[in-house]
């Protein structure tokens, strides 16, 4: 893939889940190179506090899927010229006032290296 883009890292969000991924020139191809990074945050209200499910059923199936979360929250990212790092950041409950945020996964992805370092 001929592109000047090193290592593309896409943000998206309120889809009421947490989730990282790498991007794959072909996901039905599991030996097909990483080209990107994808990083979903889930909205930090909507639907309630979330089950705190980490898994889905697909999620076995396709290794590109690096981290699901299903509790409210946000991603926190500090972006330099040497890395963007993520923290998936996340709540317990949104129903109660002052309840504690803490971190369900970090990641950081380093240019030239496409997908996500744990």
């Amino acid at each position: 893939m001929d592109s000047p883009v090193r290592n593309a890292v896409v943000l998206t969000g309120d889809v009421h889940r947490h989730w990282a991924n790498d991007i794959k020139v072909d996901f039905t191809d599991p030996d097909a190179p990483v080209v990107g990074s994808e990083l979903v945050c889930t909205s930090i209200t909507s639907n309630g506090n979330g089950t705190g499910a980490t898994q889905v059923d697909h999620m076995p199936a396709n290794p590109h899927l690096k981290f699901h979360n299903d509790r409210r929250g946000y991603v926190r990212t500090t972006i330099t010229p040497d890395a963007v790092h993520a923290d998936f950041r996340v709540l317990d409950t949104v129903t109660e006032p002052d309840a504690p945020v803490s971190t369900a996964a970090s990641f950081t992805i380093l240019p030239g290296q496409p997908g996500l370092q744990a």
